[in-house]
């Protein structure tokens, strides 16, 4: 079986499963710097020079490049961008409104001008700040209230780079394909020569180009998730985590399209990604000295009443909503 043939079965709804797991791992990599203080590593970053937290972004980002490629083919820009502002902007915008109220309850100084460009801020993507004044005070890592965002303004910036791919072409020519993904190797690899926001998005990049690839090529790739296994520990020994995460995202896809068909009845990755982090900050400012294991489960089970309302009152609302068109 090919991944084309895997993705057009019911065993593509098995990515509802692996955005969950990803989004777990995030909040599981947090609990370490949270419980202990920033700088303290995050499990795997010693042994491979990228934290668990870190390889499940790149996972993220292989998967977006997978599906948004094949938005942007089957869709008008337009409609492609109104769909992408559904997905992101409501769900981020409620996020934004109870991180704010759990910097609040935490002690946070702020007044309501810091707290609304904060605010405006990280709706906007733009430049998103995440110190706040006073919140979390006490926390061995203070006043971030909800550092995962970062990630969004790099996640809009690679769908507009694919968009623009798309219409000009590229996604259906082999040759562009290849070159683009060169490209972004190459970026990803020498990434600490760049400037600060471009050092970010490179790597990021590399494993959503990973994606694109996999798209076009996806009646030749077979799906043989230990194959990619392999390549992707041969990449990374080679050329380390910053162009093995596209690999390693493969393989993740890879696996569970193997598996049975095992839909979820709730998107919940989302808003687990989004309020893992401000969740964990109060259940460390309620349980001083609480250490990184117990954090990081206690993490995961409270995020995930949040992660349900969210999804079910506020994301799956927006994304059912079809405006009249004009």
């Amino acid at each position: 079986m090919t991944l084309a043939e895997a993705l057009l079965s019911g065993r593509s709804r098995n990515f509802d499963l692996l955005r969950l797991g990803l989004a777990t791992a995030v909040i599981v990599s947090h609990a370490w710097p949270l419980a202990l203080g920033a700088g303290t590593p995050e499990p795997l970053h010693t042994l491979t020079g990228r934290s668990l937290g870190g390889w499940a972004v790149g996972g993220f980002f292989f998967l977006s490049g997978l599906l948004i490629t094949a938005s942007a083919e089957r869709r008008p820009a337009r409609r492609f961008w109104t769909a992408r502002a559904r997905r992101i902007l409501p769900g981020l915008g409620a996020a934004v409104l109870v991180t704010l109220a759990l910097a609040v309850a935490s002690g946070a100084t702020a007044d309501a001008r810091e707290s609304l460009i904060w605010g405006l801020r990280a709706v906007t993507l733009v430049s998103i700040e995440h110190r706040l004044t006073g919140a979390f005070a006490t926390n061995p890592f203070p006043e971030i209230v909800n550092g995962p965002l970062w990630s969004l303004f790099h996640e809009v910036a690679a769908y507009a780079v694919c968009a623009g791919f798309v219409a000009v072409g590229g996604a259906r020519n082999a040759s562009a394909v290849f070159g683009l993904l060169g490209i972004a190797s190459l970026a990803a690899i020498f990434h600490d020569h760049l400037p600060a926001r471009l050092a970010s998005f490179a790597p990021l990049f590399a494993a959503f180009a990973c994606g694109m690839a996999a798209h076009k090529f996806r009646d030749h790739l077979p799906l043989r998730p230990a194959l990619f296994v392999a390549i992707a520990v041969t990449v990374w020994v080679l050329g380390g985590w910053s162009v093995a995460m596209g690999t390693m995202g493969l393989a993740l896809v890879m696996l569970v399209l193997r598996l049975p068909e095992m839909p979820l009845t709730q998107d919940v990755s989302f808003g687990m990604y989004i309020y893992g982090w401000p969740v964990a900050q109060m259940l460390v400012f309620l349980l001083p000295g609480v250490a990184p294991l117990p954090l990081a489960l206690l993490s995961v089970l409270a995020t995930y009443p949040f992660a349900v309302l969210s999804w079910r009152f506020i994301e799956r609302p927006a994304l059912i909503a079809r405006p009249a068109e004009v």
